[in-house]
């Protein structure tokens, strides 16, 4: 199990040496944050309450719990950001604070992004996928839709914490399910990312306990797949040459 370790003065942010199954603890937004010339605005949450009363199965209790929790991933990424900055500008780059947070960057970054992904793909109201280029992409690298589903929710089905995500890699542009570990490990560098759907407790236990399965046939009947299409048909065309 993987383990973080961390030093009190990271921010205040809650730094858990219970391992990967802790979740980051809801941060407040930094305020009078100093944006230097060439720096990035700090990150804002999207708003995802349009999704209250449109995802049926899922109980709203269950998705405003899940929007807090994204909100802190949100708000810890700003911290991190900020204090990397900090820390650069006092020219202390080489000190152990410096280097915890580039460590524990991709985990918060890639909380904020996979959630927002998770989102904007759900809110489907039962559609199903229509014919056209993702269906045919599917059809050609799984040989039916059904086969690909039933890999899809084998991957999710994987004992253990983290995401599925179904990507196009770079290097040849094949549809691959892969299980993401935590939010930062198992991704495959410059895919591109069709469908994602979260599988730690919090996005189900306290709904549907244990029933990992029951939460997966929720997800399938809520999938917003002209979301998970927009993205196939928009993604980079430049493959990586073999």
């Amino acid at each position: 199990m993987k383990m973080y370790y961390y030093l009190p003065c990271l921010l205040g942010l809650s730094l858990s040496l219970a391992g990967a199954a802790a979740e980051p603890a809801v941060q407040e937004a930094p305020k009078n944050v100093n944006v230097r010339k060439g720096a990035v605005e700090p990150y804002i949450a999207k708003n995802y309450d349009h999704l209250l009363g449109k995802v049926q199965g899922l109980d709203d209790s269950l998705l405003k719990m899940h929007f807090k929790l994204y909100q802190g991933y949100v708000n810890n990424t700003n911290a991190i950001l900020q204090r990397l900055q900090e820390i650069t500008d006092n020219g202390q780059n080489k000190s152990a604070e410096f280097g915890a947070l580039k460590r524990h960057l991709g985990w918060e970054f890639d909380g904020m992004l996979l959630h927002e992904l998770y989102f904007e793909n759900l809110g489907g109201k039962g559609q199903s996928l229509a014919k056209g280029p993702l269906a045919d992409k599917i059809d050609n690298d799984f040989g039916s839709y059904d086969q690909w589903k039933a890999d899809f929710i084998a991957t999710g089905s994987m004992r253990g914490i983290g995401w599925v995500v179904a990507y196009i890699e770079p290097k040849s542009g094949r549809l691959l399910n892969e299980w993401i570990n935590e939010h930062d490990l198992g991704h495959l560098a410059g895919g591109t990312p069709i469908l994602v759907m979260d599988v730690f407790e919090h996005a189900y236990i306290t709904q549907f306990a244990l029933d990992k399965a029951k939460y997966i046939d929720v997800f399938f009947a809520n999938i917003n797949w002209d979301a998970t299409s927009s993205r196939y048909q928009n993604q980079p065309t430049q493959l990586i040459p073999r």
